[in-house]
């Protein structure tokens, strides 16, 4: 899957992604401009869900400081 969404979306400045288990993984953008690019929908519908092998990807801008153990990702937009 990590290399599979790397290669899918291609950001300009790379990504780092660590497996955080219980089946979290947190992607690093180098550059903003490449997580503003997967958010806005650059690479899908605006306003479409990422998911994956049927599996709903729920995305958080992480602020410098902030713990990603404590994140809830519980809720995502969804287009009806």
């Amino acid at each position: 899957m990590k290399s599979t969404l790397a290669n899918l979306w291609r950001p300009h400045g790379g990504v780092m992604i660590s497996n955080l288990g219980d089946k979290l993984l947190l992607f690093r953008f180098y550059y903003e401009l490449d997580f503003d690019r997967l958010q806005n929908g650059h690479f899908l519908v605006e306003g479409s869900p990422w998911t994956f092998n049927g599996h709903l990807l729920v995305f958080h801008r992480l602020p410098k400081g902030e713990d990603s153990m404590e994140v809830l990702l519980v809720f995502t937009d969804f287009w009806v």
